[in-house]
C-alpha cells in the first residue's frame, strides 16, 4: 500500500467513524473536513498525533474492523427494527382496537353506574353528585332558591301485579317522558327508585313558582296511560323541600323532600306538600312502626274485632264486620289508619289479610256451633284483589275453617273495581261462583255509575259514613242517600248504612226504609269475647 492509498483509507475510516460517533477533532467536524478536498492535508495533520509512533497497519486494521462491525451492526439493527415493526404492526393495531373497546366499555359501565337503564334518567347516585354541584352555584346567588320535588306514583304496584312487570316498565317510561316535558330548562330530573322520581328545580319566585310545577305534574300523571290497548290510571303525591330554607346540603334536602312526600301520601292521593320541621320525626316514627309491623303477625300481636250489623226490621244482629286491631307491646293499641297503609306499601297486607279472613271465618263457625248464625263481612284491599290467587285463598280458607260460603261476605272498594273494570268483573264472577256474597264498601265516594253496577255481580252497597254524617239536616247528603237507595232498588241490591252515630240518623234511615245499619250508635267494634256476650243478650236474625 503506497502513501496515497494509505492516506485515502485513513480518511475514509475516520469519516465513517465520525459519521457513527459524531466525534470532533480540534472542534471541527472531520466529516465536514473530509468533504472539503482541499483540506485533506489538515485532516492528516490533525490525526497524526493519534497514530504517531504506532504500527500504522495495525491501527488501520483495528479501525477498519471496528468501523465495519459497527456499520454492519447498525444495518442489522435498522433491518431488524423494520422487520420487527412489520411483524408487530398487526399486534399494535389489535392493541389499539382493544384500547378503543376498553374505552367504550368504560363509557358503558359509567353509564350503567350513573343512569337508570329503563328511563335513561340519572339515577340516585348521579343525582347526589349533580345536586351538590348545583347547590354550590345556588350558594353564590342569594336571590336564587333551589328546590327538590320528590314524586311518588300511587297504585303503581297494582299495575305490576295485575298487568305484569313489562306493562309497569312501559308506564315508567311514559311517566319519565311526561316529566321531561314539564322540566324547566337546565334543571334536573332523575329516577330515585321503582316508582319514585326526583325533580331538582332552580326558582326565583319561591313557593308560588314551585306550586305551579307541582300542580302541573299531578295533572299530567293523572291522565291515563295507554298500555297494550288498555288504559291505566295513576295518581301521584309530591313532597317539596327548599334550599336553603329547609336544608343546608343535598342529603338533608332529599331526606326532607321524602318526608314531605310521605306526609302528602297520608293526606290522600293527588296532593303535594312542602316540608315542615316535624315531618322528619313523623317519618322516623313511620319507619319504626314498619319495622315493628314486620314481626307482629308471628308474635301474635293482631286481634280481630267485630262490629255488629243490625236488621232494623227485627232489631236483631244480622251480621258482623271483621276489623283488625294491633296490640303493640309498648305502644298499646295502634289504630288501623296508622298501619294499614304501611302494610299495603310493604306487601304485608297479603299475609295479614289472609289471617283476618281465616280468623273471622273460624270465629263465625264457633258462634254457629252456639246457635248464632250471622253473616261475616271481611274487607279485602285492592292489593289483595289484584293478587291473582285471591280466589284460591278464599276457597282454601273456607275449606280449612269449614264455614259455608253463604255466611261469608267480602267487602270491596270502588277504586279497585273501576281501575280495571274488565279484570274486576272476572274476579268478582269467580268469587261469586264460590257462593260468597259481595258488597261495595264506601259507596258514593268513587267512580260508580248505574251502567257499571249493572254489569257487576254484587249483593250489597254500603253507604259511606261521610253521607250518613249529615243526616237528616244536610239537604245534599239526604239527596245523595235517597239517590243511592233508588239506584240500589233498581238493581235489586241491599243497602247498609255505615257510621250511624246519633238517634236522628237512625230515625232518618228507618224513614228511608233502610234495612241494615252499622255504627257506634248501636255498638263499637269489640273483641270476640265481648261480641259473644252481646249475642247472648240480643236476638239473632233467622237466616236459615
Amino acid at each position: 500500500m503506497n502513501a496515497e492509498q494509505l492516506r485515502q483509507k485513513i480518511l475514509r475510516l475516520v469519516a465513517v467513524g465520525i459519521m457513527l460517533t459524531g466525534l470532533m477533532v480540534g472542534g471541527i467536524s472531520i466529516v465536514q473536513l473530509y468533504r472539503e478536498t482541499d483540506r485533506q492535508a489538515e485532516i492528516l495533520e490533525l490525526t497524526a498525533p493519534v497514530i504517531k509512533g504506532q504500527d500504522l497497519s495495525a491501527i488501520l486494521s483495528t479501525y477498519e474492523i471496528l468501523f465495519s462491525t459497527l456499520f454492519i451492526t447498525l444495518l442489522i439493527l435498522v433491518a431488524g427494527m423494520l422487520l420487527v415493526t412489520r411483524a408487530i404492526r398487526p399486534l399494535l393495531d389489535k392493541m389499539d382496537h382493544i384500547n378503543q373497546q376498553r374505552q367504550i366499555s368504560e363509557q358503558k359501565l359509567r353509564h350503567l353506574v350513573e343512569y337508570d337503564q329503563l328511563t335513561g334518567l340519572p339515577n340516585w347516585s348521579q343525582l347526589h353528585v349533580r345536586l351538590g354541584e348545583r347547590l354550590n352555584l345556588a350558594e353564590n346567588d342569594p336571590l336564587r332558591q333551589f328546590s327538590v320535588l320528590f314524586i311518588n306514583l300511587n297504585r303503581f304496584k297494582a299495575v305490576n301485579e295485575s298487568l305484569g312487570h313489562e306493562a309497569g316498565n312501559q308506564v315508567l317510561r311514559q311517566v319519565a317522558e311526561r316529566l321531561k316535558l314539564l322540566l324547566p330548562k337546565d334543571d334536573l330530573l332523575a329516577r330515585a327508585s321503582g316508582d319514585e322520581f326526583l325533580m331538582c328545580v332552580q326558582v326565583y319566585q319561591g313557593k308560588p313558582d314551585i306550586e305551579a310545577i307541582a300542580k302541573a305534574i299531578i295533572a299530567s300523571l293523572k291522565q291515563p296511560f295507554r298500555i297494550n290497548e288498555k288504559m291505566v290510571y295513576l295518581d301521584s303525591t309530591i313532597g317539596i323541600s327548599l334550599f336553603p330554607d329547609h336544608a343546608p346540603d343535598a342529603e338533608t334536602l332529599l331526606r326532607n323532600a321524602d318526608a314531605a312526600q310521605a306526609h302528602a301520601r297520608q293526606l290522600g292521593q293527588g296532593r303535594y306538600q312542602f316540608y315542615e320541621k316535624d315531618m322528619s320525626a313523623q317519618n322516623l316514627e313511620r319507619f319504626e312502626l314498619e319495622t315493628d309491623l314486620r314481626g307482629a303477625l308471628e308474635r301474635g300481636e293482631f286481634e280481630v274485632y267485630y262490629q255488629p250489623q243490625l236488621d232494623l226490621d227485627t232489631g236483631s244482629i244480622s251480621g258482623a264486620e271483621a276489623l283488625i286491631r294491633w296490640n303493640h307491646p309498648t305502644r298499646g293499641r295502634v289504630p288501623p289508619v296508622q298501619f294499614i297503609s304501611i302494610a299495603e306499601e310493604t306487601g304485608l297486607i297479603h299475609p295479614m289479610g289472609e289471617w283476618v279472613l281465616e280468623e273471622s271465618c273460624r270465629q263465625a263457625c264457633i258462634w254457629q256451633a252456639q246457635g248464632h248464625f250471622l253473616k261475616m263481612s271481611v274487607n279485602l284491599s285492592a292489593l289483595q284483589l289484584n293478587n291473582g290467587d285471591i280466589v284460591n285463598v278464599v276457597r282454601d280458607v273456607l275449606s280449612r275453617t269449614g264455614l259455608e260460603s253463604r255466611w261469608l261476605e267480602l267487602e270491596l272498594t270502588e277504586s279497585y273495581l273501576f281501575e280495571n273494570f274488565a279484570r274486576s268483573a272476572r274476579v268478582l264472577k269467580r268469587l261469586r261462583l264460590l257462593g260468597v256474597s259481595l258488597a261495595l264498601d264506601d259507596f258514593g265516594t268513587g267512580y260508580s255509575s248505574l251502567s257499571y253496577l249493572r254489569r257487576l255481580t254484587l249483593h250489597r252497597l254500603k253507604i259511606d259514613r261521610s253521607f250518613v254524617k249529615g243526616l237528616p239536616d244536610d239537604p245534599g247528603d239526604l239527596a245523595i242517600v235517597n239517590t243511592i237507595f233508588a239506584m240500589a232498588k233498581s238493581l235489586s241490591l241491599e243497602v247498609v248504612a255505615e257510621g250511624v252515630e246519633t238517634q236522628k240518623q237512625h230515625e232518618c234511615l228507618v224513614a228511608l226504609d233502610c234495612k241494615t245499619n252499622q255504627g257506634y250508635f248501636y255498638a263499637a267494634p269489640e273483641s270476640a269475647a265481648s261480641f259473644q256476650q252481646r249475642l247472648s243478650q240480643l236476638k239473632i236474625a233467622n237466616q236459615y
